[in-house]
């Protein structure tokens, strides 16, 4: 059967308003939205690295004091990371820089070559610990060794995985400026075997920072107890 003139022209317009419909239908559905950018990674905080600016630190110590590194802006500032319990650091031992008394001529010492460094112990100790009795170990050390020096508490261990300290005792030499200029070993003396030959790496780049010459080495590989963070 042939079709009109009349029912060509109804598809053709059935056509029409089909297009006409798709077309607003289009142009009328909401856009979609643009793809959320991806949230910037987090900066990572600053860690101690020779020749830059050392970490700040805000921490108490065992007398409920409060120390910022910015305190001590145009001084030489040392620090020491410390542990009550270690051989090599707070415990009585033939190794212990404490007990044995080699922490207290390094302090002697600096004091004889500038007058105004200024010494901070360090505690990061927290594995398997109370920070209370980490305090404890603290204070019984400082009565038994004569500590004169600040102990400072890290008790989240912030600090120092900002200064990737790995034992204790690990050192750092921060000069007037804020710089990092040493960081490492005590002495070359790990088994307490030299005495007055061991070359101490803190006291001899004080020397060198003083006479205005960059200590070396600046970095000597740091030996002790692991921090227990």
């Amino acid at each position: 059967m042939s079709m009109s003139s009349t029912q060509y022209a109804r598809m053709a317009m059935t056509s029409v308003i089909l297009v006409l419909t798709a077309a607003a239908a289009a142009t009328s559905a909401p856009k979609p939205l643009p793809a959320p950018k991806p949230s910037p990674a987090p900066t990572p905080p600053p860690s101690a690295t020779i020749g830059l600016p050392a970490p700040q630190l805000t921490l108490i110590d065992i007398d409920d004091q409060t120390h910022q590194l910015s305190d001590y802006a145009g001084r030489i500032v040392v620090l020491e990371w410390f542990n009550a319990e270690c051989p090599y650091s707070g415990r009585r031992s033939p190794h212990s820089i404490h007990s044995s008394g080699k922490a207290s001529s390094l302090r002697k010492n600096l004091h004889a070559v500038d007058p105004q460094v200024m010494y901070l112990i360090i505690d990061s100790t927290a594995r398997n610990h109370k920070k209370a009795a980490v305090i404890a170990g603290n204070q019984s050390a400082r009565k038994s060794w004569k500590i004169e020096a600040p102990i400072l508490i890290d008790f989240d261990g912030k600090v120092g995985r900002s200064y990737k300290a790995q034992t204790t005792p690990h050192m750092f030499v921060i000069d007037t400026a804020g710089i990092l200029r040493y960081q490492g070993a005590f002495d070359d003396d790990r088994k307490n075997k030299s005495g007055e030959t061991a070359t101490n790496y803190v006291l001899e780049a004080v020397k060198k920072l003083k006479v205005g010459e960059l200590p070396a080495p600046s970095n000597m590989r740091p030996w002790g107890c692991g921090v227990k963070y």
